[in-house]
């Protein structure tokens, strides 16, 4: 079953494009040779260096209100109007924990202490589009559990996101065994390791959140991931 246990079996194909498109190289700017074959390898090292893992689990919810959200087992996420409007008639709260483990990230700075800023840079990158592809995997094996079974999913969405506070990871982290993939919360609410994403989505919606995409509330305009307009009903991570 998706709700028991630890994922660890995912696909993490990195485009070597999408690194140059990040790092801000397209129809407009050419890359040169060099800056190729440097996405091309960041690429490929990446993906040697991620341990994907993930962690899911559903919370029966016992009410959902203008501003909050209250599971049975008394824990209540404030996530704000906007968020319980996306996730009206949920019955449950399904939270994802999911992970590259910390060899990436050790690697990258290994490359900053080299002054090899920008192989640094790259590969960062390339991890972010990695634990990207981790996350749509996870939502989309959830989906298709829910699908069987005649259900929805609202958005996925985490602590930090609109009038959610970053400081309910904390919750999060009291109600699901983080440690058990490795993860940890420091005292700002940022998880070790940095490569990992917390998501949560209202399960059971009474709409549907095909089409949803959280780039268009997002305060973040200058990201270098932003998102302006989708292209399927999948809202990625």
């Amino acid at each position: 079953m998706l709700t028991e246990g630890i994922l660890e079996s995912f696909e993490v194909a990195i485009d070597p494009q999408v690194i140059l498109s990040v790092h801000g190289y397209g129809a407009a700017r050419k890359p040169s040779p060099a800056i190729v074959e440097m996405a091309s390898s960041s690429a490929a090292e990446a993906k040697g260096l991620v341990r994907p893992r993930a962690i899911y689990r559903e919370f029966p919810v016992a009410r959902l209100d203008a501003e909050s959200v209250t599971l049975q087992n008394g824990i209540q996420f404030s996530i704000g109007r906007k968020i319980s409007e996306l996730w009206e008639g949920c019955r449950a709260v399904g939270i994802a924990l999911y992970t590259l483990g910390p060899e990436l990230e050790e690697r990258v700075s290994a490359l900053t202490d080299a002054e090899r800023q920008i192989g640094a840079l790259s590969l960062d990158i390339a991890g972010t589009i990695a634990l990207g592809l981790v996350g749509l995997q996870v939502q989309q094996m959830v989906c298709q559990q829910l699908g069987e079974q005649g259900e929805e999913a609202g958005p996925w969405l985490n602590p930090g996101y609109l009038d959610w506070p970053l400081t309910d990871q904390r919750l999060i982290f009291d109600i699901l065994p983080a440690e058990s993939i490795g993860v940890r919360l420091n005292d700002s609410c940022m998880m070790i390791p940095r490569k990992s994403v917390t998501v949560c989505a209202g399960i059971g919606i009474e709409g549907s959140a095909a089409g949803f995409n959280r780039c268009r509330h997002c305060g973040v305009a200058k990201c270098q991931f932003r998102r302006v307009t989708v292209s399927s009903g999948s809202d990625g991570i």
